[in-house]
């Protein structure tokens, strides 16, 4: 099947624009799916635009969006070029721009694909921190749209996602540190930059705590929920997609040997087709969505 390839952009009074790219079936869509990105990656990275042209040939509009405080700009959408806005990101920004991209993909005429999509399955997918708050935006959105008479979340689904957002602070001494300085270093050791959060970063989490509790979404979210993690992931332990399983309404835990955090992805990724796992995993996801189940019987 032909695949199209267009920008994306959502225009925003209350920030920054958000930018994207999709990837589209020359034919009638069986559904959208909204791809989130995870920490110090962007929409690019790696094999995702792959990943982007094996749903749209099997029949999905697939959209992968940069988060617009990644470091990343539109310009240089592959590049951390924008170090302040790294440093000023917080999760509640994040949650806010996801849930405003899915409450676009179901308003008819919000945009160009919208317009053919508005009743058709919506499914969001995230990686790593990205799952994490795909986990929150797919409950969010899912009740403010059916508040609204709207078609809502039908799937969620986690690629090594985070099932604690907390967790992922520093403790004690090193918290009293980056607040003491306002601010916290981060090397990315790929591109060999000095990174910073701000202290905000955490000052935001506590104060929107109860909106980015993980658990709480995921208990009440009630469409169908694919939860999928490496057993050797080093980044994220499994025991995250465990606590997820445990909490979700209506799961599947599909769990891969022999794969660790990025699925045998790397950034660059210059070849042809996908790593063994992230296809394993795209042919799981696929028959998921499909199907309703992603390991094969």
């Amino acid at each position: 099947m032909t695949v199209i390839h267009h920008p994306f952009l959502l225009q925003r009074s209350t920030g920054r624009d958000i930018h994207g790219a999709w990837h589209v079936p020359e034919s009638d869509a069986c559904g959208t799916v909204l791809f989130l990105h995870g920490y110090k990656g962007y929409m690019d990275w790696g094999a995702w635009r792959r990943v982007g042209d094996q749903f749209a040939a099997r029949g999905w509009r697939f959209l992968r969006i940069n988060f617009t405080h990644n470091g990343t700009t539109p310009e240089q959408p592959s590049k951390f070029a924008d170090l302040d806005a790294f440093a000023a990101n917080t999760y509640s920004k994040e949650l806010d721009e996801a849930v405003d991209v899915l409450r676009a993909l179901r308003s008819a005429g919000c945009t160009e694909e919208s317009k053919r999509a508005t009743n058709l399955p919506l499914t969001v997918i995230g990686h790593s921190r990205g799952g994490g708050i795909a986990c929150l935006a797919a409950a969010e959105a899912d009740r403010l749209l059916k508040s609204q008479d709207l078609s809502g979340v039908d799937h969620l689904v986690t690629w090594a996602a985070v099932a604690d957002l907390e967790s992922r602070f520093p403790k004690e001494t090193e918290l009293e540190v980056w607040k003491a300085s306002g601010k916290r270093e981060i090397i990315n050791h790929r591109t060999r930059q000095r990174l910073h959060h701000n202290w905000s970063f955490y000052e935001d989490f506590i104060t929107h705590r109860d909106r980015l509790l993980i658990e709480t979404a995921v208990k009440n979210f009630k469409g169908q929920m694919l939860i999928a993690h490496g057993k050797d992931d080093d980044a994220v332990s499994v025991n995250h997609a465990l606590q997820l399983k445990s909490w979700a309404v209506q799961s599947e835990l599909f769990l891969m040997q022999d794969s660790g955090h990025t699925f045998g992805s790397s950034e660059p990724w210059t070849q042809a087709g996908l790593p063994q796992p992230l296809e394993a995993l795209t042919q799981a996801t696929l028959r998921f969505l499909s199907e309703g189940r992603a390991a094969r019987h």
